[in-house]
């Protein structure tokens, strides 16, 4: 049975990952937010000039915090991953967490989820990206953002991580308190989801 809002794309191994693409979601996601006033995200990294710059031109305030780098730092001790991740309950309108939900297992996993919730206001939009599978070789890549939301990849050479990729449904089930907006499959395997904290109206 199909997704609600998940676009059926066939899996081609002609176009491996990782592969530039046209972000469907990422669109959503910044012309969302862009409609709200003021408006605060978070960029949980790895930090790149180029992702700075583009939130910086459409957001009020944006944060960024390279989880990538301290999930890196913290293999001794997994369980310190998110002491830098502090913030106060619902401070942000929206949350990007591009593909770090692949080098989470999934207690880590639920962890970062529980603490993105109560750092979102209600209706506040959440957007991640994941593999359904890892990659071949096995580099970390960053998410760089250009012109008319077209995404490329920087390879993060420093950082060594675990992959847990997961199918749709345990994503769709880790993410359970949220409710979900779009989801979009590229050929490369790649997937968006943009993801909402439930409410009424904003806080």
């Amino acid at each position: 049975m199909a997704l609600p809002g998940l676009q059926n794309r066939p899996y081609s191994d002609v176009e491996p990952f990782p592969v530039g693409y046209k972000s469907t979601v990422l669109k959503h996601f910044v012309e969302s937010l862009g409609s709200w006033k003021p408006v605060e995200i978070l960029d949980v990294g790895p930090i790149c000039q180029e992702n700075l710059v583009f939130f910086a031109r459409r957001m009020t305030r944006h944060h960024a915090c390279d989880m990538f780098i301290r999930l890196h730092r913290s293999m001794a001790k997994p369980q310190d991953f998110l002491q830098d991740l502090d913030y106060s309950s619902r401070s942000f309108d929206g949350i990007q967490l591009w593909d770090l939900l692949d080098h989470l297992d999934d207690n880590q996993a639920r962890q970062l989820l529980k603490r993105c919730f109560d750092m979102l206001k209600a209706t506040g939009l959440l957007m991640l990206v994941a593999l359904e599978k890892n990659p071949e070789p096995e580099t970390i890549n960053a998410f760089i953002i250009g012109r008319n939301y077209r995404v490329n990849h920087r390879p993060q050479a420093h950082l060594k991580l675990p992959w847990h990729c997961r199918h749709n449904r345990a994503m769709l089930s880790l993410l359970a308190k949220f409710n979900s907006v779009k989801l979009f499959r590229y050929r490369s395997g790649l997937r968006e989801f943009l993801f909402k904290k439930p409410g009424l109206i904003r806080d």
